[in-house]
């Protein structure tokens, strides 16, 4: 099942003013931060905060295609232009889990969205089921982004995404050895 999500949103990416500033918001589970901090490393944790970034959702970081181990890819998560602004997709995200689950994908890849309005949303679109939603929520907490570290119930959202035929959800439990 591919799902098509429209947008169009006036980018107002952050300035960071210092590599610190970057770090903390990177290591706060910041995909945009966590794909651009990486550019500033080298190793084991580039490779881990890319990965992590593309788990999260970030589709623009053009060192994840590199670096991404999974066979899938989030074949839920489009970004395609139309007229609609964050204020009107938040209006029409009541009833819709694939506007609220646009809502952390607009956040994830540096529009105009606030990680809480974002995380909000992500919440709510699992709550509704969205496997993409599920997978994305349960990395959060299987490596405490924003949310506490709780490997067992990042787990079991992983899983149930996976259940609902999800194949990067099932790819990232292949690499967790579940």
């Amino acid at each position: 099942m591919k799902i098509i999500l429209l947008f169009l949103i006036y980018s107002t990416h952050i300035s960071i003013t210092s590599a610190n500033d970057l770090k903390k918001m990177a290591l706060d589970g910041d995909p945009v931060s966590m794909c651009n901090y990486a550019q500033e490393i080298d190793g084991e944790e580039k490779n881990k905060l890319i990965k992590h970034s593309y788990l999260l959702g970030n589709i623009s970081c053009n060192e994840a295609a590199v670096h991404n181990n999974f066979v899938s890819s989030h074949d839920l998560v489009i970004i395609e232009d139309t007229e609609k602004t964050a204020k009107q997709i938040k209006a029409e995200a009541n009833n819709d889990s694939n506007k609220q689950f646009l809502l952390w994908t607009l956040y994830a890849n540096g529009y105009d969205v606030s990680k809480l309005t974002a995380f909000t949303w992500l919440k709510v679109a699992a709550e509704n089921k969205h496997p993409a939603a599920l997978m994305i929520l349960g990395t959060l907490y299987c490596f405490g982004y924003i949310v506490p570290e709780d490997k067992d119930k990042g787990l079991k959202l992983i899983q149930e995404s996976a259940n609902l035929h999800y194949s990067l959800a099932k790819d990232v439990l292949k690499q967790l050895n579940i």
